[in-house]
């Protein structure tokens, strides 16, 4: 194995899996040894962080290189070309490349031919610039999630971190997957372990409401995706064309001799590079046709209407005549194939303005976009400590990375004319409403859930942005928001292990009793605000620049930009406030008298607390301080995505970003029926 992308793929297997043989291996611990279990899970974890900053490593440097090969100047690539493909071809033959697909076949439907393949749910997993990080992210919160429970869970520990484990497998799944069943599979797996361990270990009289709230809310949202992304496929089949030799698959629309191809459906994909290849084709096919149709149609029309006027001179004229009568003919049949062509390309157009809402109903709901949010506050609060720093930490960026990954690229021309106007409103309504929210609210927890409803509508915005620093912020922000986020909301088990309470009202001068945690809390809450040297700086200006853009936001990104700065100065005003209540003033404790005998005693950061707060402190200086590697990544996949907006915006009547940046008139299509039609 010197090709060190053989050692990655194999590396990717292992990151993916191995957290559900641990989950096995943890669920049939003894449950007496209370101490046994939770070391064992602590050890698993810190082996798989371990084993994920290896793949981490080896993969950015991968991408970085292969990111190097290419120049401002280059055609950005049509689709995802993930690396490090368990199964793919090329790195098991001679030359050791790689063709970024697999061969690993789960389900065929259909038969093959010596031309065409047959339709196959395949073990696609891979990584590129978009997923490579969030991988890294969600191992290391799993190890942040099991340190904060240890001592908030007594009941039953070891089922409870084989399902912290299992979601974990879910989530890694979702995030590494290039096949669209396969990372359906793994979306809704996340749903079933985050049930139990809400339900289960949550607290309050209302956990199981909570659970159950949750699990039907956002398994409506996923059965809505299913049907959205079963559309997408089968509106979207592998285009092929009749040639000497049989049927082959052609990509390009034009024959050799520069004349428009006539395409057919052959077999469905649902591989997701192969399916974005698919839709820019016939997104551009429909269009093309119907342009070529009108033109024949309104050829025939004119020769017929030249056919008559030669006609009235010699109306006699038996040649003449039949001259006309053929090119009558000729004209209804252009016409007639105008009108049909016309109303396919209208159908498909509309179709994917359908599919594109259902496919963001799931993810609306997983993000969570308002006013899709109300399962959120429920089961944040009624969430154990642990499982609220997964769920907003890494299980949050699965609604936006479906954004990202599935509905941008398969549908570019609905998410250019519904995604600001539609989504990018409601991603701006939320960040002012969930921020006036967080401020109002007396639970610290509940503070930091409404917050980070806030920050996601900014990735909202950002996404349908369609731009490269919008698109590029959006991904970078997914990556901090879950460091700061996640950081806060582990942070509050300092206080629940000491005290059991997040009443911000029972607190005050808390920096004279824990300056340590007086120390790391006002870092990360100022990470999560945006104080340049911090990670989420950068992002957030990414973001607010990609709204800023009048080509590709039009007037309505200034307003929106706007809204995302008022949000960003909202945050800093309830996370100040509730910095000065927490750790100012006159020193104030809830009642010593109600405590919990069983809670830690009363004193600042021991050394489990100083490693995990530690390690997520200096992450947020690093992405603050260094998110070129990070960006550089990102960049050649969200160039795709960028490439494939431009082309929707060219069909819209708009040029694409490198052109004069002037809206230019779609060309006209004349209606040949109504040509014909006046003749005799």
């Amino acid at each position: 194995m010197d090709n060190p992308l053989e050692i990655l793929r194999w590396m990717l297997l292992a990151v993916i899996f191995s957290p559900l043989l641990i989950a096995g291996i943890l669920a049939l611990a003894w449950k007496c040894c209370v101490g046994l279990t939770r070391r064992l899970a602590i050890w698993f974890a810190l082996l798989h962080v371990g084993l994920t900053g290896g793949l981490t490593w080896l993969a950015a440097d991968q991408l970085l290189e292969k990111a190097a090969w290419s120049t401002p100047g280059d055609t950005p690539r049509a689709t995802f070309e993930p690396i490090a493909v368990p199964g793919d071809p090329g790195l098991g033959s001679q030359s050791g490349g790689q063709i970024h697909e697999t061969s690993w076949t789960l389900l065929t439907l259909g038969a093959s031919s010596a031309r065409l393949p047959s339709s196959e749910i395949q073990l696609f997993f891979g990584l590129d610039g978009l997923n490579v990080w969030l991988i890294a992210l969600t191992s290391l919160m799993t190890l942040v999630a099991i340190l904060v429970s240890w001592n908030s869970i007594a009941t039953d520990q070891s089922s409870f971190y084989a399902w912290l484990f299992v979601l974990e497998t879910g989530i890694l799944g979702s995030f590494s997957a290039f096949d669209l069943v396969l990372f359906y599979v793994f979306f809704e797996l996340t749903l079933i372990p985050s049930f139990f361990l809400i339900g289960e270990w949550g607290v309050g009289a209302a956990r199981r409401e909570a659970a159950r709230q949750f699990f039907l809310y956002t398994l409506f949202g996923s059965l809505l995706t299913l049907i959205g992304v079963i559309g997408i496929v089968v509106m979207n089949p592998l285009p092929v064309v009749e040639r000497n030799v049989g049927l082959t698959i052609q990509h390009e629309m034009m024959n050799p001799d520069k004349s428009l191809a006539r395409l057919d459906s052959g077999p469905y994909t649902f591989s997701l590079p192969r399916l974005i290849r698919n839709v820019q084709t016939w997104s551009r096919y429909y269009p093309a046709a119907v342009e070529t149709a009108n033109r024949e149609a309104t050829a025939a029309a004119a020769a017929l209407q030249q056919a008559q006027d030669r006609l009235r001179e010699a109306p006699t004229d038996s040649e003449r005549l039949q001259q006309r009568d053929l090119l009558h003919r000729l004209a209804h049949e252009k016409a007639t194939v105008f009108t049909t062509v016309r109303e396919q390309a209208e159908y498909y157009r509309q179709a994917h303005i359908c599919f594109f809402f259902l496919l963001m109903a799931g993810f609306a709901v997983k993000t969570p976009i308002i006013p899709f949010h109300t399962w959120l506050p429920s089961a944040y609060y009624a969430a154990p400590i642990g499982v609220t720093v997964m769920l907003a930490a890494v299980m949050s960026k699965l609604g936006t990375y479906g954004i990202l990954r599935i509905v941008l690229p398969l549908a570019p021309d609905a998410a250019f004319e519904y995604g600001l106007s539609v989504f990018g409103v409601l991603g701006a309504a939320g960040i002012i409403y969930a921020a006036l929210c967080a401020y109002a609210q007396r639970d610290v927890k509940s503070l930091v859930a409404y917050s980070s409803i806030s920050h996601l509508g900014l990735v909202v915005l950002a996404l349908f942005a369609l731009n490269r620093e919008g698109l590029t912020g959006a991904c970078l922000h997914m990556v901090n928001h879950g460091l700061s986020t996640g950081a806060l909301f582990a942070l509050l088990a300092f206080l629940l292990d000491r005290y059991g309470t997040l009443d911000r009202e029972a607190y005050g001068g808390l920096i004279a009793l824990f300056p340590g945690f007086a120390f790391v809390m006002c870092v990360v809450s100022l990470a999560t605000v945006g104080l340049p040297g911090l990670n989420n700086f950068v992002s957030e200006m990414l973001m607010i620049a990609g709204l800023f853009d009048p080509v590709h936001t039009q007037s309505l990104g200034y307003g929106l930009a706007v809204a995302a700065a008022s949000g960003i100065f909202l945050s800093a005003w309830y996370t100040m406030t509730l910095l000065k209540q927490l750790f100012f003033g006159p020193i104030k404790t809830p009642d010593s008298s109600t405590r919990d005998p069983n809670l830690t005693a009363a004193r600042d950061f021991n050394s489990r607390e100083w490693f995990v707060y530690g390690v997520l402190l200096i992450l947020c200086f690093v992405m603050g301080l260094s998110p070129q590697p990070v960006i550089d990544t990102i960049r050649p996949e969200a160039n795709v995505i960028v490439a494939s907006a431009d082309m929707a915006r060219m069909r819209a009547g708009f040029a694409p970003a490198p052109a004069e940046r002037v809206p230019v008139m779609p060309i006209p299509m004349v209606d040949a029926h109504e040509q014909v039609a006046g003749l005799p």
